[in-house]
């Protein structure tokens, strides 16, 4: 298989993403609005979002956040699409000011 620059295989190339990303498999857990949480796995990232691995019979809500094993913290995401057994996600985070 052919790599482009960044060693992305050339199917990634119709990506829309500017930046690069990187493969990984990490185990998470988004959590519903409602207190409901499920698990998923991290399939690749890249500096502002990520496709999740996520059973079919969820249907993500819009805003949801997702907590990593070894993080203390959980990250407000915004889902921008789901099919199938994958969804896209972008850290939702407030803007800043910057003076």
């Amino acid at each position: 298989m052919k790599s482009r620059e960044g060693g992305f295989p050339v199917e990634a190339a119709a990506d829309r993403r500017d930046e690069g990303r990187r493969e990984v498999l990490i185990p998470a857990t988004i959590q519903f609005p409602d207190g409901e949480s499920i698990s998923c796995i991290l399939r690749d990232m890249s500096s502002s979002g990520a496709m999740l691995s996520v059973s079919r019979r969820h249907r993500l809500p819009l805003t949801f956040t997702l907590s990593v094993p070894g993080h203390n913290t959980s990250y407000p995401v915004r889902r921008v699409w789901q099919r199938a057994d994958a969804a896209g996600i972008v850290l939702d985070l407030p803007p800043t000011d910057e003076a």
